[in-house]
């Protein structure tokens, strides 16, 4: 039994071509796949980033929510218990920040509003403010001035700095 050496060798040689054939192939497969769970994976990272500032925000929004009610409650508790009279509420806050806050919350959920709107919620909701239509609009144009609402016209809506956290909402 005579072995050819050529035939074997041509054989071995169309071999490796059709591997090599089929690794390139399958590199670019793997490259196009690689390629596209990357896009996806750093999409879905974008979102978690967004996600995760506004459990930050929440957070911080019920933090400080959570300690003035107990302030108040504990304050009201030593009111009945000592006969003492209530503080004004919050002591950590001004009460134009107080009202920045909450003219900012309003804002926040209805997106865009009126000046005479902003004071209407104002003297229905929190009447004991005592604040007047002036001081309400003193603090809508401090807010302006701040770059935290954005007024045209009559229209009232937070700024772009606010809003994006906003339209990251409808994205996700």
């Amino acid at each position: 039994m005579e072995i050819n050496f050529e035939s074997i060798s041509f054989t071995v040689a169309i071999a490796s071509i059709i591997l090599a054939i089929v690794s390139l192939v399958f590199s670019i497969l793997f490259y196009r796949w690689s390629d596209k769970s990357n896009k996806q994976t750093f999409e879905l990272s974008k979102g978690i980033e967004n996600n995760t500032r506004k459990i930050e925000g929440l957070f911080d929004r019920f933090y400080s929510d959570t300690f003035g009610l107990m302030k108040s409650n504990y304050e009201a508790m030593q009111s009945s218990i000592f006969k003492t009279s209530l503080s004004s509420g919050d002591s950590s806050q001004t009460q134009e920040e107080q009202t920045e806050t909450i003219i900012i919350s309003l804002i926040t959920k209805t997106k865009v509003l009126t000046r005479e709107t902003v004071c209407h919620f104002m003297d229905n909701l929190y009447p004991q403010k005592k604040l007047s239509h002036n001081e309400i609009n003193t603090i809508i144009d401090k807010l302006a001035q701040d770059r935290k609402v954005f007024i045209n016209q009559n229209m009232i809506s937070l700024s772009r700095k606010e809003s994006d956290s906003e339209s990251d909402e409808g994205e996700n």
